[in-house]
């Protein structure tokens, strides 16, 4: 991709507030699905190890 559709496309995500642009990203949603996603692992994260990464012997 040119050099000047990348920077087009940066000014128009920053002309309708898009936080983040993926100029060659035709679908528009696809960003605040990922968005979606990781807020998603990072609200059931816990501050202690998950059962899958223990040693049996710790189970």
């Amino acid at each position: 991709m040119p050099a000047r559709d990348v920077v087009t496309a940066s000014l128009r995500a920053l002309e309708t507030g898009e936080v983040v642009c993926v100029p060659g990203l035709a679908d528009a949603e696809a960003v605040g699905r990922l968005t979606a996603a990781e807020l998603g692992l990072r609200s059931s994260s816990t501050g202690t190890l998950a059962p899958r990464y223990r040693s049996p012997a710790r189970q």
